[in-house]
């Protein structure tokens, strides 16, 4: 009878470590200037993270206040940055092949020379999201 419910706990403790939890989420954290010209672009980002539900926690920081300042000193942003994107703690992520950095304006949404645009687009974030949740 030891024996029997020793196995049966047994079973259960390797079961419960072999799935029986749920997804561990993927992390998303945005930093940006609270500056009109970024707001849409992070309202899209948001908007996108928003349909992936449970699948994608994410966290949004103000480069003006003290815990956005804090956000980007622990992840090497110095500059005047409109923008940046870390999914899992990573900014730069293969996608499709090839390495895209989710830093500044998307494509196409640079502000007429003053700010560079980055070397990404949402369809980039997008892939790059269904990739992270994928796995």
């Amino acid at each position: 009878m030891k024996k029997l419910l020793w196995m049966v706990g047994f079973s259960l403790i390797l079961l419960a470590a072999c799935g029986g939890g749920a997804d561990v989420p993927t992390t998303v954290e945005i930093i940006h200037l609270n500056h009109a010209p970024i707001l849409p672009t992070v309202a899209a980002v948001e908007a996108l993270l928003a349909e992936y539900g449970d699948r994608v926690t994410w966290q949004t920081y103000d480069f003006d206040t003290d815990e956005g300042q804090a956000f980007a000193e622990d992840h090497g942003l110095f500059d005047h940055t409109p923008i940046a994107v870390f999914i899992d703690g990573e900014m730069e992520v293969e996608v499709n092949g090839r390495l895209v950095t989710f830093f500044s304006f998307p494509q196409g949404e640079g502000v007429g020379g003053m700010v560079a645009e980055g070397g990404w687009s949402l369809a980039d974030l997008r892939a790059a999201l269904d990739q992270a949740t994928a796995e």
